[in-house]
């Protein structure tokens, strides 16, 4: 005797879903049952098989590379800016001379 589950799945307002199901399940060959059962199953397994999109690892990393970050970010910016105010005022110097 097998140890039988029952998931029931209500699918409102989505007949046409159904019937594509229906379809589908018959051109393989298998009841609607079988088919569901067989896709859960590939879903599942796959979204175990793959990595999680972040581990607390991860965050931890991240957030420790953020000051890093910053202050290149914001060195990278005062060189920036120096050298744009350098431009300014030497067309500045060009015009009043």
């Amino acid at each position: 005797m097998t140890d039988r589950c029952q998931l029931n799945l209500r699918l409102d307002g989505r007949r046409d879903l159904l019937e594509t199901i229906k379809d589908v399940a018959a051109a393989e060959g298998l009841s609607v049952n079988a088919w569901v059962v067989r896709t859960l199953e590939i879903a599942a397994n796959q979204a175990i098989s793959e990595p999680t999109p972040q581990s607390q690892t991860q965050v931890s990393e991240i957030s420790d590379i953020e000051p890093v970050l910053d202050n290149l970010l914001d060195s990278k910016l005062d060189t920036l800016l120096a050298a744009k105010l350098a431009g300014i005022e030497e067309r500045l110097g060009k015009l009043s001379a």
